[in-house]
């Protein structure tokens, strides 16, 4: 794992760490691979997105419930997350993420299976991935994909995609440089997300999508934008950029309304006015 030496994410990695460590204790990698194999097959969150697209031509949203943020520490909220799952889904999600870390994301397993039984749409399994049994922990939650970062795996890429792979699921690898997308596809890549999210100072800068993308030949890969967005100018922006989805999480999950918000991004209201 890639880290440098005054990275926030220091804190946080230690605290999932030992989560891991005490999860392993409950649940060896040979009980949990056991139980993974006896799993009903994944749903194909890619499949999906792509799907979207096609029937809509526009980006697909990616609605992400979480009641935290190791981005945005003033950000904790309750999340009715059954409730609120169906809410997405009925609106027009393709797909949903769903936090699965308690201290930063304030959320769990236990959340992301049961939104998985609330809906019939594929969900990622939104954490920050950095042992191969955290990939295993997702599938027998019933994630139908995961999040690998390539700044954090560096050479372990490949592997991590590998072991997701053999599992039936979907690894969106994502990316924030133009070096991190050289090493995606080297990887084999062919699902990656354009963050404006720098995960290493937690910094956010806009427009880091829109230089990235375009460096993303669109028949090698399906291609999801996020950080920082939650807008219909967003969603008109960076689908003109080649953008097939966009994740959209903090504008959903600090408004008051968030179904009303991603109504607002898919232009249902608008079109209902019209």
């Amino acid at each position: 794992m890639i880290l440098p030496d005054a990275s926030p994410l220091k804190p946080f990695l230690l605290q999932r760490r030992d989560q891991l460590a005490k999860a392993k204790v409950r649940r060896s990698l040979g009980q949990i691979q056991g139980k993974v194999g006896d799993m009903p097959m994944t749903r194909g969150f890619q499949g999906a997105l792509a799907a979207s697209f096609k029937a809509n031509g526009a980006p697909g949203i990616i609605a992400e419930l979480k009641g935290g943020s190791p981005f945005d520490p003033s950000f904790r909220t309750m999340v009715p997350y059954k409730a609120l799952a169906e809410d997405f889904e009925a609106v027009g999600a393709a797909a949903l993420s769903v936090a699965v870390e308690r201290q930063a994301f304030r959320g769990s397993y236990s959340d992301l299976a049961t939104v998985r039984d609330a809906v019939d749409i594929p969900l990622l399994a939104q954490d920050i991935i950095f042992d191969l049994y955290q990939i295993l922990e997702a599938r027998l939650a019933g994630a139908d994909a995961v999040v690998l970062s390539a700044a954090l795996l560096g050479p372990q890429l490949a592997e991590f995609r590998e072991r997701a792979a053999s599992v039936a699921m979907d690894a969106l690898v994502q990316v924030h440089t133009p070096q991190e997308v050289e090493a995606a596809l080297a990887a084999g890549a062919d699902f990656i997300c354009a963050t404006n999210r720098n995960i290493h100072t937690f910094e956010l800068v806009p427009g880091t999508c829109e230089t990235l993308i375009p460096l993303i030949p669109a028949t090698k890969a399906l291609v999801v934008a996020e950080g920082g967005l939650g807008t219909a100018a967003d969603r008109e922006r960076l689908g003109a950029a080649g953008a097939k989805a966009l994740l959209i999480g903090t504008a959903l999950m600090k408004d008051a309304d968030p179904a009303g918000v991603l109504e607002q991004v898919l232009g249902i209201e608008t079109e209902a006015a019209d």
